[in-house]
């Protein structure tokens, strides 16, 4: 095993070095094997961004052993990340693999285009909460689906990508295995914004909380009315994903998550949020805590807060400890140092960096309310 683990480690430190960004993605389990275990060893011993990993967790099939050495792991390294197997392995009643942010998507096939609707800018253009509802969001979700069945069709019928790829001639990409993801972000400042006059907040008052249902609700049902073009394997529509922003986005958060500085004081209550939205998005969402370093000694009790969560509806979650050096800015990995590094423009090895740090910044994830602290 000591060899084995000698060799992975070069060879995870040789894609942290030829791959130039952390958006590169391998999955353990849900199975326990003696390939996982190396893995996590082997990557237990180093500090990378790349590769970024996820381990698929269901508790009927995943020994507790090998769910606390994938917890120790990723509070040594922030690696892997924690996906619900049970909640997702039935999206395309066929095999799953997650890549990049929590993208949720067929093994042997992909996305053909993520395009997003951001709730934040859409809502101030409202008049009204009825106005929002009843016009500008089956508006913009009839002009995304257009755009995204353009763009499809652009791929298959005129790009030749499908007919000339060495991938899809060596049968590891098949056209049947792809899908359009349809892309939505901040749902908390949209809630917001169309409650200011009450002045609810998103993830702190119940009335919120439930128009973020209600505006979700709506939007599924406007897309599932959607047909999506070459997309066997999803029915022939579009899947929703809760889009994890641009570097670019400033004030509009995540997904579905909670603002920094926004957070439920009780760990069990932001999960419970979470598990409220995470239902709605097949194609991938995600929640991320930082953890007090010294719940490492303890694995067990952060087992806990993964099963609880997973039964209570969470589909997707990671953890890094609060004083590591690797931290999630909205799924992928970037180190503090390299960061820093970059502010006093000094070379940094992977472009992502430059994605992160205005992020981390701008959106004060270094104020992300650590969790099991207590």
């Amino acid at each position: 095993d000591e060899e084995v683990i000698k060799k992975l480690r070069l060879f995870f430190n040789y894609l942290d070095r030829t791959i130039t960004d952390s958006f590169c993605h391998a999955n353990i389990g849900p199975e326990e094997t003696r390939a996982g275990y190396l893995i996590m060893e082997a990557e237990k011993g180093l500090q990378n961004t790349v590769p970024n990993f996820t381990i698929k967790y269901d508790p009927t099939i995943t020994p507790d052993e090998f769910m606390k050495k994938a917890i120790e792991c990723s509070l040594v390294c922030s690696n892997p990340a924690i996906c619900n197997h049970q909640a997702n392995k039935d999206v395309y009643s066929e095999e799953y693999g997650i890549s990049s942010c929590y993208n949720i998507l067929p093994v042997q096939g992909g996305a053909y285009t993520l395009t997003r609707l951001t709730l934040t800018k859409l809502a101030e253009l409202a008049t009204s909460l009825d106005e929002f509802m009843d016009e500008l969001l089956p508006e913009v979700v009839s002009l995304i689906g257009d755009y995204m069945s353009q763009r499809i069709k652009f791929i298959v019928e005129k790009s030749g990508f499908f007919e000339s790829n060495f991938l899809v001639k060596e049968g590891l990409l098949s056209k049947d295995r792809f899908v359009g993801m349809f892309g939505v972000t901040g749902l908390a400042e949209g809630v917001n914004v169309l409650l200011q006059d009450k002045g609810l907040v998103y993830g702190k008052d119940e009335e919120a909380n439930v128009l973020g249902e209600k505006i979700l609700d709506h939007i599924t049902a406007l897309v599932d009315e959607l047909e999506a073009p070459y997309s066997p394997v999803s029915g022939g529509k579009f899947v929703l994903h809760a889009q994890v922003g641009l570097d670019s986005d400033i004030g509009v958060t995540s997904g579905v998550r909670i603002p920094v500085g926004g957070e439920p004081e009780s760990f069990v209550d932001h999960l419970l949020h979470s598990a409220r939205y995470h239902k709605y998005f097949p194609a991938g969402v995600g929640d991320i805590f930082p953890i007090a370093s010294h719940v490492d000694t303890n694995q067990d009790s952060l087992l806990d807060v993964v099963k609880g969560a997973f039964r209570s509806g969470v589909h997707y979650l990671s953890f890094y400890s609060a004083d590591t050096d690797l931290v999630r800015i909205t799924g992928y990995l970037v180190k503090r140092s390299e960061m820093e590094k970059f502010k006093q423009d000094e070379v940094v090895l992977q472009n992502t960096t430059h994605l992160g740090a205005p992020n981390y910044d701008d959106n004060k994830l270094a104020e992300r309310k650590v969790r099991l602290a207590d």
